[in-house]
């Protein structure tokens, strides 16, 4: 440096201290630097610090939380399982991560679903999370250690990545078995309490029948010892005086042959004989007097005829089962309504039409049937005469009641009675054995009859009865019943 000149070594000091001066520079930025990363380093494990208490809380939540939290991959193997999971299935968080539902040993039911039990599957919810949606299942089993089931509420929704693309699904289940038990209890005590509601409703109605029933028995029980008290008082003084009118005819006609052989050999009376013949117009009493007694005796057998019908009708407070003839019954009911057969001023005479097959006698409880008839014949007669009816119809010009009665087999016979009136409705039908049921104004019917003739039939005699109608077509009601009681039971 001593070959330099001043200037020289002026020119090299300051390039000296300027590349100082830079270096000084530098270093300052160095130590700014230096100072931003330090202070960037606190930041970062602070931030890390939070993340790490964030991550232990979350993981802490996840853990101690109830409800069942889970992760699974495209492939429905488990990533993440919290400890009420592993808990609830009866194994270790380890034992289940990397595994699916199937080689985790649940059942194909709960994995795949079974429609008849309800049940929508893991694998089908899990599919339809893995292609966007999210859903929600209410009714979600899982398999419990112990080889029972959970019932979970489960929610479930896709886990995507920064580019949007789905890796993974979450799922949230809650134990819910305790509340489908309790509901299913409740549906249960529900469905019972509305069954015994039903059982006693039906309880009241049967006892509501059967003490009608009871009452219209004793009625009718009642009223067969009366008939018969009646029909009994009757036919002595009947039998006395049909009797005597056949001695009464012989000795009129004997007295009228003596008077003819005297007018035959006394053509010529003596004046007060003449005078009384006039008097009395004899020829009119000899022309009238058998008549007389024609018309008597006449009326005697009618009166009898009444009197066996009543006697027949007076079988209902009869409780034992006899050998009957069927067509006694309905004849005796015949006899009793002959005067509704008649003109009414309402209606023409009723035609009834006969045809009886020849039948065994039917074993059976006569009374009862007797009244089935009644009921059954009753009914059919206000049909024709349209009572508690309106219809352009009425009257029916020709009305008619039509009875028939065969074997329908070896073991039953069939009664069939019906009428050419307007028929009914298939509502009317439908409620026509119903107990306390009519379509009569108030006082002409009580809506038992046709009640209690069914139950004679169906349950008293293992029989049916039906009724077939339409409107405009009449009605007709079908009685079978077995011919032996003894046998109706092994065949029916």
């Amino acid at each position: 440096m001593s070959n330099q000149s001043p200037n020289e070594e002026i020119a090299f000091l300051r390039q000296r201290v300027a590349e100082l001066e830079k270096v000084l520079e530098h270093h300052h930025q160095l130590q700014q630097e230096l100072e931003e990363c330090k202070q960037a380093k606190a930041v970062l494990a602070k931030d890390l610090q939070n993340m790490e208490e964030q991550s232990s809380l979350f993981k802490m939540i996840i853990e101690e939380t109830l409800d069942w939290v889970f992760v699974k991959d495209k492939n429905y193997r488990y990533l993440l399982v919290n400890q009420t999971v592993a808990n609830s299935l009866g194994k270790t968080i380890e034992e289940m991560l990397g595994k699916d539902d199937v080689e985790l040993g649940t059942s194909e039911e709960i994995v795949f679903g079974n429609p008849d039990k309800k049940i929508r599957g893991f694998r089908t919810d899990d599919q339809l999370v893995l292609s966007g949606e999210t859903i929600h299942n209410p009714y979600d089993p899982a398999p419990a250690g112990d080889g029972s089931l959970y019932i979970l509420d489960t929610r479930k929704i896709p886990l995507r990545n920064t580019k949007g693309e789905i890796f993974a699904m979450l799922g949230v289940s809650r134990d819910v078995t305790d509340r489908h038990r309790a509901e299913e209890e409740l549906r249960e005590s529900e469905t019972q309490l509305r069954q015994r509601t039903l059982e006693l409703e039906a309880t009241l109605q049967k006892l509501q029948r059967t003490q009608s029933q009871l009452i219209q028995s004793e009625k009718m029980s009642s009223l067969g010892q009366l008939v018969a008290g009646v029909a009994h008082e009757i036919n002595n003084p009947i039998n006395f005086i049909f009797g005597n009118l056949i001695h009464a005819n012989k000795y009129t006609q004997d007295l009228l042959k003596l008077l003819e052989l005297y007018q035959i050999n006394y053509p010529h009376p003596v004046n007060e004989i003449h005078e009384q013949v006039k008097l009395m117009e004899l020829d009119f009493l000899q022309e009238d007097l058998p008549n007389l007694i024609s018309s008597m005796t006449i009326g005697t057998e009618r009166i009898q005829q009444i009197v066996d019908s009543l006697r027949t009708f007076s079988h209902l407070d009869q409780a034992e089962l006899k050998p009957t003839n069927i067509h006694d019954g309905i004849n005796s009911a015949l006899m009793l309504l002959k005067h509704r057969f008649n003109n009414q001023p309402q209606i023409s005479r009723i035609q009834v039409i006969k045809e009886y097959s020849d039948l065994p006698l039917i074993e059976c409880f006569p009374g009862q049937l007797n009244q089935v008839f009644m009921n059954i014949l009753i009914n059919a007669i206000d049909a024709l005469e349209g009572i508690g009816i309106q219809n352009s119809r009425l009257p029916i010009s020709e009305p008619k009641i039509h009875i028939s009665t065969h074997i329908s087999n070896s073991d039953y016979i069939t009664i069939c009675i019906a009428d050419n009136g307007l028929g009914m409705s298939a509502e009317i039908q439908q409620r026509v054995f119903d107990p306390f049921y009519t379509t009569k104004p108030v006082g002409k019917g009580t809506g038992l009859g046709l009640y209690i003739s069914y139950q004679i039939i169906n349950e008293q005699h293992n029989g049916s009865l039906k009724c077939i109608s339409s409107p405009g077509k009449g009605a007709e009601f079908v009685i079978e019943i077995p011919i032996r009681q003894t046998q109706s039971k092994s065949s029916i």
